[in-house]
């Protein structure tokens, strides 16, 4: 058996990459015996490949991929991960080939079929992706159905349905509690309903966990505060984004809405009534599982 690589995600329109854990499964040693050399072959390159598209060197990651394809063909997890480095490499119809062999080879590979779906999805091929989300819902034993029922509400929002968009969501956290990206974009529709309490709250639970070094999250709490008129918890946030994501794109963002802040409380009437307009960082596509 191999490693596999569970998940490459993107958090919002940030582009960083979160990877999940590569997962060492000890194998039985009559197993290990009844593997063939080629198989074996294939491991080494399966792993070579894998550790590649993990550093996000994909040609690399296409070179040894390809080579463990040559010596074990009918592997799924092989021909996933390498529709994966053809999907990164922008070549989304050979990826989509790798994958929909992969899902011919093994009916229950749900990997690849919430991958296909993503790619469908994003080619706004929207019944051809459902098809595939559909199929994943019937397994019951996929570990990953959290992230396949956040893409169903990204499918639900682009098909303007929003109240399935936040029936999927609810069911993603539900599964997960910690899967920051449901959270984050269900604080994105509640600031789109003027629901600042609750988008505060979602945008809070959206920076725990493995998304802790984020801004996005962060600054879209900050917005929510505003909103909120709570201007000093907000400056505070936005200072704090300055001191520790002084090297991104947020550094400046948060600078502005700080001199907005303390523009709005020159000018702020006694009603104190001010809103800000609220700042889009998440994609609408969530990106391919490994």
């Amino acid at each position: 058996m191999k490693n596999t690589l569970k998940s490459i995600k993107r958090y919002g329109s940030i582009g960083t990459i979160f990877l999940a854990a590569i997962f060492l499964v000890s194998c039985a040693s009559n197993e290990q015996a009844e593997r063939t050399v080629e198989q074996k072959k294939s491991e080494i390159y399966y792993g070579q490949g894998t550790s590649e598209l993990v550093k996000k060197n994909y040609s690399q990651a296409l070179i040894n991929l390809l080579k463990a394809k040559e010596y074990d063909p009918n592997d799924t997890q092989i021909r996933n991960n390498l529709g994966m480095a053809y999907y990164f490499r922008e070549q989304p119809e050979l990826a989509e080939k790798e994958l929909l062999k992969a899902i011919d080879i093994d009916k229950k590979n749900s990997d690849a079929r919430v991958n296909l779906g993503s790619i469908y999805m994003e080619k706004n091929r929207l019944k051809e992706a459902r098809v595939q989300y559909e199929i994943v819902l019937q397994d019951l034993t996929y570990i990953n159905q959290f992230r396949n029922y956040y893409n169903l509400a990204i499918l639900a929002l682009k098909e303007g349905d929003r109240a399935e968009g936040f029936e999927f969501l609810f069911k993603s956290i539900k599964e997960k509690d910690e899967y920051c990206q449901a959270h984050f974009k269900l604080g994105e529709l509640y600031f789109e309903e003027f629901k600042f309490k609750q988008a505060l709250m979602s945008f809070q639970e959206s920076s725990k966990g493995t998304c802790v070094t984020e801004p996005a999250p962060h600054y879209q709490q900050a917005l929510a505060l505003m909103n909120l008129n709570r201007f000093e918890e907000s400056r505070i946030k936005l200072k704090e984004i300055m001191e520790k994501f002084s090297k991104t794109r947020f550094n400046a963002l948060a600078g502005i809405q700080l001199k907005k802040i303390s523009a709005e409380l020159h000018e702020q009437s006694a009603s104190g009534n001010f809103q800000t307009e609220v700042i889009k960082e998440s994609k609408t596509i969530e990106s391919p599982n490994f």
